[in-house]
């Protein structure tokens, strides 16, 4: 994209925002990024992002029934940030040549860049208490949260939703590395896009944050952190499915199941994939950008084979997911140290 990209402030949600039945819809409503300022009883806000991702939905289902509920008596002051409106209209991450608007937030100058520094503005002068940014997983996982500081006022925003919490430090562009600079702020993963369940799961969390605020009490004991220490790419001009065939003759056919995986142990010696003789290698790349395939797999007679014990997340079979961003990351139990 070029050019200015247009931030729309709306200080209440028209009555037609309570009837769109799908986000795509919400384009015709909005017509591009649109930042909500609505007032509660509680005046410091809370701050909200969601559609970063066009086709990730159900922060915006969870988020309508939430603001249909308490529309007329909301409990809490909020910020709510309707992102790429524009890729929702077309069910897409992003559209063809824009930036994928979870990696905007580390600063520079493309017009989308500007944007996201003009709503970290908005939300530091309102003096926003706490940021949630709604996403979904393009595979299979639990619903977990991402935190970029594992200090208590972290960690506790994970309180409600799950027990399983990811620490991690790339990439650094996301919103929530952006909003800690703020305020505590989290990341939730609430599984594949739209379904049921995971509108409810979401709905609960919001409405308990919203009504009782965010837990004073220090996070819970049981709570699982994990690290992410480094994310698996393939190279751009890579040919590969999910087929896992022995034969294959594109550069990589990977297991099936490769996302069942997600917060599953991948046990030393297993076979994620079947590579093409000859052909170009799966790179894995810690959090400084260098190369350490070698610390986590191994190849040979054509098998791709896990070198040590190894838990994922995120692994994707999205194949435009996998070369754009990753097929997903390696994490390991956080230590504290």
């Amino acid at each position: 994209m070029s050019g200015k990209v247009k931030l729309s402030y709306l200080e209440t949600l028209p009555e037609a925002f309570f009837q769109v039945d799908h986000p795509r819809n919400l384009w015709q409503l909005f017509g591009g990024p649109t930042l909500v300022s609505l007032e509660g009883f509680a005046k410091e806000p809370l701050m909200i992002s969601t559609l970063l991702h066009g086709n990730e939905t159900t922060g915006f289902f969870a988020l309508q029934r939430l603001l249909k509920k308490y529309r007329h008596n909301l409990p809490r002051s909020l910020i709510i940030f309707f992102g790429n409106v524009a890729a929702a209209a077309q069910g897409i991450r992003h559209l063809p040549g824009q930036p994928d608007f979870n990696r905007i937030w580390g600063g520079g100058e493309t017009p989308e860049a500007r944007m996201a520094r003009e709503v970290l503005g908005h939300a530091r002068d309102r003096g926003v208490i706490a940021n949630i940014d709604i996403h979904n997983t393009t595979g299979r996982n639990p619903y977990y949260a991402c935190v970029n500081r594992t200090s208590a006022d972290f960690l506790r925003l994970a309180d409600g939703f799950t027990d399983i919490v990811i620490y991690f430090t790339e990439p650094h562009e996301v919103n929530s590395n952006a909003f800690a600079k703020i305020c505590p702020s989290v990341t939730l993963e609430c599984g594949l896009p739209g379904l049921p369940e995971g509108i409810a799961h979401l709905f609960t969390y919001l409405e308990k944050l919203l009504v009782a605020g965010v837990n004073k009490q220090p996070p819970l004991d049981d709570c699982r952190i994990y690290h992410t220490v480094a994310r698996l790419k393939v190279p751009y001009y890579c040919d590969f499915d999910f087929d896992f065939d022995e034969n294959t003759d594109r550069d990589f056919s990977f297991i099936r199941s490769f996302d069942h995986f997600n917060f599953q142990c991948i046990t030393k010696g297993t076979v994620i994939a079947y590579a093409r003789p000859g052909g170009p290698q799966l790179a894995v790349l810690d959090n400084s950008d260098r190369l350490v395939t070698e610390k986590y797999f191994g190849f040979r007679d054509g098998k791709v084979i896990a070198l040590q014990d190894l838990v994922p997340s995120m692994f994707t079979k999205d194949r435009d997911v996998a070369r754009e961003d990753s097929l997903g990351y390696l994490m390991e139990p956080y230590s504290g140290s």
